[in-house]
């Protein structure tokens, strides 16, 4: 816990942290307005589909730009125009849509506002790595950074059903661009962020496009997100297979639940294993879950636990592709590389999607989580292979330059 208390301690975190958790809110709440909204417009599960599908490919572009502008000039004014830009997205969709007979509309709204979250956690995962003073700290720094997300993630859905009953699916949609658009502005106007300033990277010397062990990192980021999206898709079939629909959203909340558990007590103890070795071992544990998965897939009551297991591993695992960048990349570019690394995550689980729902459909999803788990062993063998790119030396290091608190 010495490590949490240590990040607290840091004043100028406490406002931007808040931030960073209330531009969370938005993912959760929009991936689910959109779809309903979208379905409510038309009629069609399909479009809803296609709507919370613009959405997290909006995402995925959006925090690669942001994290390239961030770099160049600043967080203030990025998150500020990103934020504004989901928030008026968000009141054209609701406003225009009833009466615009494409219904394309929505997806290409849905989209945008994706394109608009502004990226806070990014911006909160450089202010650590540059006002934390000690490497034990800021592992749990970026483990409660990581913990704070998913509980975020996991009230987004809550707080749209809250929102139904009263506001409607529009009123959701609305609520969720002027949440990020709060978020982005709160986080620009606190004095760490005021006072971070980029190095000021060119476009062709940032050292990004020859760096072997991001190169790597981002490879193991983009097939473990192909991985989650499979196991998206395969729980909700086996809740069909094996219970209801509603089985579902509980097999769901236990891999988040996992992903906080671990990640508590990740951060709550100091490791003396280097990140990279830390990855490889949260991913080799990945694969024995995903075994676990795979044999448990035929009870409920088995699964239940096994999902929790397989959220143990994944959030470590997160944590130490985090930690890495302060060794790979120079302070120029961590937060391209950042968002980077999240935006090869996003569309590795989009692939996923795609790929679970065909193998779900022609297999069934107990074959599919061991593919899954053989996917994850060719992972683990290659990162193996490979591990020697990510230690120290073999990127572009920089040390962050530590500020008083």
């Amino acid at each position: 816990m010495r490590g949490y208390l240590d990040v607290l301690s840091v004043s100028r975190l406490r406002v931007p942290l808040a931030a960073t958790v209330i531009g969370a809110f938005p993912v959760g709440m929009l991936s689910l307005g959109l779809l309903l909204y979208a379905h409510e417009l038309t009629g069609s599960l399909a479009v809803g589909g296609l709507a919370a599908a613009g959405f997290g490919l909006g995402n995925a572009a959006g925090v690669v730009v942001q994290g390239r502008l961030i770099d160049r000039y600043g967080q203030g004014r990025v998150l500020v125009v990103a934020g504004t830009t989901c928030a008026l997205w968000g009141v054209l969709l609701v406003a225009a849509a009833p009466v615009v007979a494409w219904p394309g509309f929505a997806v290409v709204a849905a989209a945008g506002m994706g394109l608009g979250i502004p990226a806070t956690v990014a911006g909160m995962r450089v202010l650590l790595a540059e006002l934390v003073p000690t490497p034990g700290a800021r592992t749990a720094g970026y483990a409660l950074l990581a913990v704070l997300f998913h509980l975020a993630l996991l009230a987004g859905p809550l707080i749209t059903s809250l929102l139904l009953v009263p506001a409607g699916p529009g009123g959701a949609v609305v609520a969720g661009g002027f949440l990020a658009g709060g978020a982005g502005l709160l986080f620009s106007r606190t004095r760490a962020s005021r006072n971070w300033r980029p190095r000021g990277a060119s476009a062709r010397g940032d050292g990004l496009r020859r760096n072997a062990g991001l190169a790597v990192l981002l490879l193991i980021a983009a097939t473990t997100g192909i991985s989650a999206g499979v196991v998206a898709v395969a729980v909700p079939a086996s809740a069909l297979d094996l219970g209801t629909a509603a089985d579902s959203g509980v097999l769901i909340a236990a891999v988040s639940a996992g992903e906080i558990t671990a990640g508590l007590a990740w951060g709550a103890r100091p490791w003396r294993w280097s990140a990279a070795r830390l990855l490889l071992a949260a991913l080799a544990a990945s694969v024995v879950a995903a075994g676990m998965t795979a044999w448990a897939a035929s009870s409920l009551v088995l699964l239940l636990p096994a999902l929790f297991l397989v959220g143990m591993c994944s959030g470590p695992s997160a944590i130490a592709s985090s930690a890495l960048l302060d060794t790979l990349v120079s302070r120029s570019t961590l937060t391209r590389a950042y968002t980077l690394m999240v935006s090869v995550f996003l569309v590795g689980g989009a692939l996923g999607n795609a790929a679970g729902g065909a193998l779900t459909e022609s297999l069934g999803h107990r074959q599919t989580f061991a593919l899954n788990a053989c996917w994850l062993a060719v992972l683990v063998a290659a990162g193996a292979l490979l591990r020697r790119t990510l230690e120290p030396g073999s990127g572009a290091p920089a040390r962050p330059a530590v500020r008083a608190s």
